[in-house]
């Protein structure tokens, strides 16, 4: 019997797990013998080509693994196979395993549907077919007209490793993923990890077998999947001293490694570690989701706000490592100065970055199931983003829709942080205020960094000293990029500007390309072939004029 198992990316730098997993249970688990194979694209690829790519293999058995991002898409891959093509469609994922039979009701073209954890599912599935489906757990399939579903089991046993030979071979240095324990200890009203099964870990020694392959496969980011790594302090700590003991030797200088934690239960001991990692070995990732002590509990979402704030200022002054840091606008009881709040606290914390995200109502999840507790109105296609909610209006979320547009450009970027600090913290205009402000103002347009910096400067020119603001842009643009455009509204002539840049010719390596802008007797100028920082700019330094 022919097997492809195929999934669908949301970039071709992602290398997906779960086509892997499920292959790893089949050559693990399935009685029967199996000719299967691992298929990949894109949603950005074209859907007919996949699936004529998918036909050639001439399956007997296609099995798809569906997320919100390429549920769509997968769609229209698994019509246009059926349609040319006598096959079984299996799909798979947290996007159909909460709603089967709904799947199978309106898409005529899927014949299975499998719930619960693939690895021992389908390969059981594929030893039932043309026997007895009956005793496949979390299936559901059609049956004399009828649909019928198999309940989930409880698996406790640590699943076989998806990093067979075929894995590597088409890995070719992407991004690749890494789960060490599955479930959540957490239970909150919006997401499913809490939901899909009991939290437990897999074994240490194995996981670190896996990090040392994965690390000397060529990838420069090994991101782990598990929900909240340190929900087990002891064991998160037992892999990060791993991989500080085996950095520079077994594990390539280079490679960095990205953590989900929960900020608020880092114990001392992690936050040690985490202190003496080598610069750029750790990413981490904190969702705060909200500060609003209300809808934090309304969303069962325990946190204790002052450690979380306290952890993660910590974290940002080791300077090791890049802190990313969540908040989610939509959530039960937060309205418009709720957020604002929210977002102005996040913001003081300091994070590399801060995404503003929006509440998506999941199948499966309590906000989705339970509207009267948790009422919004939402996009009834994917991603099933919240449109409004009785705390905040259409009107406010678009707001805020373009106030994160300006946060990715202006700060997750790293392009305008000088600027960014000049007006929050010298003229003392909320952080808040400055995205939505500006976010509005460009209103999402597409345009060049110059042309953004320019617009950028005519904003705020009258809200603050118009010197000290053309300053601040150009020095941002001139840490951010060894080549940027300057616009014409931010040039002067400058007296002084030749003599500088005579005393940098004289007194640097003529080969080591220098940008600098003179401004109230001191000389800021930028070493563009220095390593950057974790921001991604060029550090700049500052010289009396004087001096020169």
């Amino acid at each position: 019997m022919k097997v492809i198992i195929a999934c669908l990316n949301s970039k071709y730098i992602h290398a997906s797990l779960s086509p892997w997993c499920l292959l790893a249970g089949v050559r693990e688990f399935a009685k029967g013998e199996y000719d299967v194979a691992v298929m990949e694209s894109t949603i950005n690829g074209d859907a007919n080509a996949f699936a004529d790519s998918i036909i050639s293999e001439n399956p007997d058995i296609v099995a798809l693994s569906c997320y919100i991002w390429n549920i769509t898409k997968t769609l229209e891959i698994c019509k246009a196979i059926k349609e040319k093509h006598n096959c079984r469609i299996v799909l798979g994922g947290p996007e159909v395993a909460y709603r089967p039979k709904d799947i199978l009701e309106k898409y005529s073209f899927i014949d299975y549907v499998l719930s619960g954890e693939g690895e021992w599912t389908f390969p059981d599935l594929l030893d039932s077919l043309n026997i007895d489906l009956s005793s496949v757990s979390g299936l559901t399939y059609r049956e004399n007209g009828k649909i019928l579903s198999i309940p989930e089991k409880e698996y406790t046993a640590t699943p076989p490793s998806p990093y067979c030979e075929e894995f590597f071979e088409k890995l070719n240095g992407r991004i690749t993923y890494i789960e060490t324990s599955r479930g959540c200890p957490y239970r909150c009203a919006f997401c499913l990890s809490g939901r899909c099964s009991p939290l437990r870990f897999f074994d240490t020694e194995s996981v670190k077998k896996d990090i040392l392959r994965l690390a000397q496969s060529g990838t420069q980011t090994v991101k782990f999947v598990d929900r909240t790594f340190n929900a087990n302090a002891d064991r998160a700590n037992e892999i990060l001293l791993f991989i500080k003991a085996n950095y520079g030797k077994e594990i390539p200088k280079g490679v960095c490694f990205h953590f989900e934690i929960a900020g608020d239960i880092l114990k001392e001991s992690t936050l040690e570690i985490l202190a003496s990692m080598p610069r750029g070995a750790v990413q981490l990732e904190i969702g705060m989701q909200s500060f609003n002590e209300e809808t934090l509990k309304k969303i069962n979402r325990k946190t204790n706000t002052e450690k979380l704030i306290q952890n993660i200022r910590k974290l940002i002054s080791f300077n090791n490592m890049h802190i990313h840091i969540d908040l989610i606008a939509g959530l039960t009881g937060e309205n418009f100065e709720s957020f604002k709040s929210s977002f102005n606290t996040a913001y003081s914390l300091g994070a590399h970055m801060l995404q503003l995200g929006f509440l998506k109502l999941l199948h499966g999840a309590d906000m989705r199931e339970d509207s009267e507790k948790y009422p919004c109105e939402f996009n009834d296609e994917p991603p099933y983003e919240v449109t409004s909610t009785p705390w905040l209006s259409a009107e406010e979320i678009q707001t805020l829709k373009r106030c994160e547009d300006a946060v990715d450009r202006l700060y997750n970027s790293g392009r305008f942080l000088y600027t960014l600090e000049y007006l929050t913290n010298e003229v003392g205009i909320s952080p808040f205020d400055v995205f939505c402000g500006f976010g509005n103002a460009v209103n999402g347009n597409k345009m060049r960094l110059s042309v953004y910096a320019e617009k950028l400067y005519n904003y705020f020119c009258d809200k603050c000293n118009k010197e000290i603001l053309r300053e601040k842009i150009l020095c941002d643009l001139l840490c951010c990029s060894s080549s940027v455009h300057i616009p014409e509204v931010l040039k002067i002539k400058d007296p002084l500007y030749k003599k500088a840049k005579k005393y940098f010719i004289e007194n640097v390596d003529p080969n080591t390309k220098i940008a600098i802008i003179y401004s109230e007797n001191k000389i800021f100028a930028v070493n563009q072939c220095k390593a950057k920082d974790l921001h991604g700019r060029f550090e700049g330094e500052i010289y009396n004029i004087d001096d020169i």
